[in-house]
């Protein structure tokens, strides 16, 4: 009989997990994009432009824009 006690409070813990896991929202965060103060020259290839704003920077990542700058992104 002292079983029945334990097994129904492990299944209040499993109904309780499951309703906590539905609410849980997840939101994006906002990415800021900004030229990077140490790409030099015209920006033609993507992978330099990352790299830059990655390694140098300390940024999420960075693309080339139609001007042929370095666009760097970072969370807002």
């Amino acid at each position: 009989m002292e079983k029945k006690p334990v097994a129904l409070f492990f299944m209040l813990l499993v109904i309780l997990a499951a309703l906590a896991e539905e609410t849980m929202v997840q939101t994006e965060a906002r990415i800021c994009k900004a030229p990077s103060g140490q790409y030099h020259g015209a920006c033609l290839y993507n992978t330099g432009c990352a790299s830059v704003c990655k390694n140098v920077e300390g940024l999420l990542g960075g693309q080339c824009n139609g001007k042929f700058q370095c666009i760097c992104s970072r969370n807002c």
